[in-house]
């Protein structure tokens, strides 16, 4: 199938004996339904007013916040907006919000494309469903189109559907609240060793178990220092997993934003793989936790997504 069959909007679905993927050009390119055949569970979230045949059409700079209707997102070059290094860097970046043109489309993979704005980088992304197993490929090459080196933040933004009594599935690694003012699970400063957190009180909290949405609780934490590159979510209740997999050099840390009713009335986890630590550039620019994208140069990151079923592994 070549891309002149395609409308700018048009959704694009892959499917193979185990799992279903919608892809979204139109909206940031995103993954926006994965769907295990299997078990008829879809793994992602998306908030109840959500309407999948709908476009949209939104300047870059738009707020990330009252925009956002969950999938699969892609966060670059920022998370933070303001003024740095001379560029205007806006709310979550800008891939997110604008319409990427579809390069090519095949029977298993998706190669889309997006000129930044806000910075010199040409972004080409791929996005390929395994032939027979339940497995997806993501990979993303930004080409640096000028002289200078970018200092950037990238990062997957998965929002996945939840139900009370999952499970955060996390190796060995660092956990530090992201924002102490935001946590109500975390209840002090500083890194402990995840699942283990320490509340207001100085108790112990495993941050592993996912509570009900009455519990009207919000957390967001980073992670550092991951003993194996990978994240995802267990669901007992269809016996298998989601799990995000990637080589460390391309996503040292994990993102995890979770809100069990107490933000906006959302149920969700958000796991986010990312190059850099924390949210502002400028920091981590100065912390030297910060990916960089030397001048003229081309550079790929891949992530795998696996929907696992107990006992038989993809």
């Amino acid at each position: 199938m070549s891309s002149s069959t395609l409308s700018p909007t048009m959704p694009v679905t892959f499917t193979n004996d185990r799992l279903q993927l919608v892809v979204r050009p139109d909206l940031g390119g995103r993954i926006d339904q994965l769907h295990d055949r299997r078990t008829g569970k879809n793994w992602l979230w998306h908030p109840d007013e959500y309407d999948a045949t709908q476009s949209r059409s939104l300047p870059v700079g738009a707020p990330f916040d009252p925009h956002w209707t969950g999938g699969w997102d892609d966060i670059f070059p920022n998370d933070a907006a303001g003024e740095f290094r001379g560029w205007e860097l806006v709310d979550h970046g800008e891939l997110w919000s604008q319409a990427w043109t579809v390069l090519t489309v095949s029977e298993q993979a998706i190669v889309m494309q997006y000129q930044c704005q806000t910075v010199p980088v040409q972004v080409t992304k791929t996005v390929t469903l395994h032939p027979t197993a339940a497995e997806v490929q993501i990979q993303v090459e930004f080409r640096n189109q000028s002289d200078q080196e970018i200092p950037f933040l990238f990062k997957q933004h998965c929002a996945i559907a939840i139900q009370p009594g999952d499970e955060i599935l996390l190796p060995e690694c660092w956990v530090e609240p992201a924002f102490l003012e935001f946590s109500k699970i975390i209840g002090q400063a500083g890194k402990t060793r995840f699942p283990k957190a320490l509340a207001a009180d100085g108790s112990e909290v495993d941050l592993r178990m996912i509570p009900p949405p009455s519990s009207q609780l919000q957390e967001f934490y980073y992670t550092s220092e991951l003993a194996t590159g990978e994240c995802g979510i267990a669901n007992p209740e269809s016996r298998s997993r989601l799990l995000m997999q990637f080589d460390q050099t391309d996503f040292p840390y994990v993102w995890a934003f979770q809100s069990y009713g107490g933000w906006r009335d959302a149920y969700v986890v958000v796991l986010e793989p990312c190059t850099t630590l924390p949210y502002d550039l400028e920091l981590a620019c100065q912390q030297g936790s910060v990916a960089r994208l030397a001048p003229h140069a081309i550079q790929q990151r891949t992530l795998t997504v696996q929907v696992q079923l107990q006992g038989d592994g993809a």
